[in-house]
């Protein structure tokens, strides 16, 4: 009877302690994406400010460029090289491969955008302090980036079988941001003479307050596979 009971008590505990585990790792998870979407409001903000005297059409067609490019090209870089770095025996080489393919599809989104900026309105001035701090910021997040991509390859599930962002979708969700932001900058340009930064900040707090509430209609799952893993080299 007692032998039961104690049983039953270590089971209670157990099923106790998995749940706070569970609550834990769900309030990290949470918090992670609020940091995320943090992150990425405030980039879309600084993209959408780039040449703060332009025209709001500018700013939006500049903008629209970026994400139009980004997600297609990022996402499907980050996917395959992902899935090579978790069956990779030699997992530094794939991470310098992901960290590299980064760098360059951003650098190249945001070097079009600036060379559009340039081609529309050529008498302007164009600061490089902005592009400078924007590709700096870049190279500062290199640590992140490696510290992620080894937390990725310890996972014991392959990233075949994770939830993946769909392109189509936040291509979808991002015009409709863009010209939403818009034609609230070309309704407040009469009457406000900083309607750019009004508008980035309302893109910024939108992206930040929206996104993980909308987040998962963003991912979708990949049929389920059964690839032969092969034997991996400890990091």
């Amino acid at each position: 009877m007692n032998a039961h009971r104690t049983t039953t008590a270590d089971d209670d505990t157990a099923a106790a302690d998995d749940t706070a585990t569970s609550d834990n790792t769900a309030a990290s998870d949470a918090r992670k994406l609020r940091l995320r979407y943090l992150a990425a409001g405030l980039w879309i903000a600084f993209t959408w400010i780039g040449e703060g005297n332009a025209p709001a059409w500018e700013h939006a067609l500049r903008t629209l460029v970026i994400l139009l490019m980004l997600p297609p090209l990022l996402l499907r870089a980050n996917r395959q090289l992902t899935h090579k770095l978790y069956e990779s025996a030699r997992p530094g080489r794939v991470i310098a491969q992901l960290i590299t393919a980064r760098i360059v599809i951003i650098t190249v989104a945001f070097g079009t955008s600036i060379l559009l900026g340039r081609l529309l309105d050529p008498g302007a001035a164009h600061p490089p302090v902005l592009p400078a701090i924007g590709f700096a910021l870049l190279l500062l997040s290199i640590p992140a980036q490696i510290r992620h991509a080894h937390r990725t390859r310890a996972r014991t599930t392959h990233p075949a079988a994770q939830p993946t962002f769909s392109a189509p979708r936040l291509m979808a969700v991002k015009l409709i941001k863009v010209t939403a932001a818009l034609v609230v900058q070309l309704l407040l340009t009469p009457y406000l003479d900083n309607a750019t930064f009004v508008v980035a900040a309302a893109l910024f707090l939108t992206t930040a307050t929206l996104g993980p509430t909308i987040h998962r209609g963003f991912l979708i799952t990949h049929p389920a596979t059964q690839p032969e893993e092969p034997e991996r080299v400890a990091a």
